[in-house]
């Protein structure tokens, strides 16, 4: 039996995206490319439909990036819409927002 630990292990600079698009232009090769020319590797890529419009699909994306405004753009340019994008995990962010916050006041001294 797997565990979800298992099939999504952590990586050291991941990212998330959602994003949109019709079915009929859904291509998982073509979101992989608009990944991989940001200099980025596809980690996970998971497919669902809006319960609300079966046309429309909502795609989750991981990629190995903590940078995703260009995997953003990209994918914008490739006629996906995104939806969200969160660099790194929360807790990532909150901690080199503490380390900023720290350094500021060492500046400050």
């Amino acid at each position: 039996m797997f565990e979800i630990g298992q099939l999504f292990p952590p990586a050291p600079d991941e990212s998330s995206l959602l994003i949109g698009c019709r079915r009929s232009d859904y291509s998982a090769s073509r979101i992989s490319h608009a990944v991989e020319d940001c200099n980025a590797q596809l980690l996970n890529l998971n497919v669902t439909a809006l319960p609300s419009d079966m046309a429309e699909l909502i795609v989750a994306l991981r990629v190995n990036h903590r940078n995703v405004e260009a995997i953003a753009r990209s994918l914008t340019r490739c006629g996906y819409d995104v939806l969200e994008a969160n660099s790194g995990s929360e807790e990532e962010n909150e901690a080199m927002r503490q380390r900023a916050n720290e350094l500021l006041r060492y500046l400050e001294v």
